[in-house]
């Protein structure tokens, strides 16, 4: 269908609603983690942890950064990709009950936990295959 002198604003217009509602988001944390807990922190929130295991029952779970601080030791950033907002809340809302237990062991091996926000990702690779926080290939 050929299109009319207006169609190239409309096609710019449309992508641009397209873009901002299919922002991928990343939620991060920072948590300051009990002197010989980390291990166990590690195996809770790692790719292959009980928290990763959760997050990826939602298909808008896209994946994670798992991050240690160099310096120190005890101190660790968690981002989480998703795919969009709404899907990250249903999520939250709808496994609750599991998110509840995993806060309250998570509490138990830190001593401060503190969200540093839900930011807009700019640049994320394309998905393919298993998600960036999975290494067991399962």
């Amino acid at each position: 269908m050929p299109k009319g002198p207006g169609s190239r604003a409309v096609d710019k217009a449309v992508d641009k609603i397209v873009a901002e509602v299919a922002t991928v988001i990343a939620v991060v944390w920072q948590f300051q983690v009990r002197p010989g807990k980390q291990k166990e922190f590690e195996r809770v929130y790692g790719a292959d942890g009980e928290w990763s295991a959760l997050a990826r029952r939602s298909r808008s779970f896209l994946g994670s950064s798992f991050l240690r601080d160099q310096a120190a030791g005890t101190s660790y950033l968690l981002i989480e990709y998703w795919s969009e907002m709404v899907v990250y809340e249903k999520h939250r809302s709808t496994a609750s009950a599991d998110i509840r237990r995993l806060d309250e062991r998570r509490d138990e091996l830190c001593e401060a936990i503190t969200p540093l926000g839900i930011f807009s990702a700019l640049d994320v690779p394309e998905r393919k295959g298993p998600t960036w926080s999975r290494r067991d290939g399962v």
